[in-house]
């Protein structure tokens, strides 16, 4: 029986190592050597894989290179600061201790793809910056979570946000095109109001008295009536 399980043992440790040296796989964390060599820092998300919309965090882990390994490092939660970065936007996510030598920052990633962490600060008295991107050499990238949906996916939620707002742009500009069309109406009313009254107030031309016939005029005839 112990042979037996020591030989899942190693099937399962050669299965992880095959997953790690394939092509497009990523590595749980990157390894970072910081303080010119004096401390190394483990840098990832907390869980991987990692999916969209679901909580995580950044994971840092820092060691003390010493005689026989290494040793971990506390008290970092107040000396470093990480920046989570993504499409040019940019947030600062606390610290927290979690373990020996170990933090992490807590957010929720709203976007798949790949993401960049910044860890900056002191350690000791050596100055630490650097910054790692998710990638096929560091960490996991954001991956939908369509993904691991069964048994219908639900609707990315990027793609419903988009369609929301084109349907919102379509009502608004129908609207516009609406108020547009009231507005003409209304002008149009009364520039025709306007019309009516300016020809109400037209004088009519004068009609010329007829002409009375000679017949009809008396002529006097010079003779004296008695």
């Amino acid at each position: 029986m112990t042979g037996i399980c020591t030989w899942r043992r190693r099937a399962l440790v050669a299965a992880l190592l095959l997953a790690l040296t394939l092509p497009g796989t990523a590595l749980a964390h990157a390894s970072i050597d910081v303080g010119d060599g004096r401390y190394v820092l483990e840098l990832g998300f907390r869980d991987e894989p990692a999916y969209l919309g679901l909580p995580n965090a950044v994971y840092l882990k820092a060691q003390e290179y010493a005689t026989g390994g290494t040793r971990p490092v506390d008290g970092l939660a107040a000396t470093l600061t990480v920046e989570v970065s993504k499409d040019g936007e940019t947030m600062t996510v606390p610290l927290a201790p979690t373990g020996e030598g170990e933090y992490e920052g807590v957010f929720v990633p709203t976007a798949t793809g790949d993401y960049t962490f910044r860890i900056f600060g002191t350690i000791g008295d050596a100055e630490v910056d650097e910054s790692v991107s998710s990638g096929p050499n560091t960490f996991a990238s954001i991956a939908p979570l369509s993904a691991i949906e069964f048994p219908v996916p639900r609707p990315d939620p990027g793609q419903a946000q988009a369609e929301a707002a084109e349907v919102a742009a379509a009502a608004s500009m129908a609207r516009t095109l609406a108020m547009a069309g009231i507005a003409a109406g209304v002008v149009g009313a009364i520039l025709g109001a306007f019309a009516l009254a300016r020809a109400g107030r037209t004088p009519r031309p004068a009609v010329a008295a007829p002409a009375a016939s000679e017949s009809a005029v008396t002529q006097p005839s010079g003779k004296l009536i008695r």
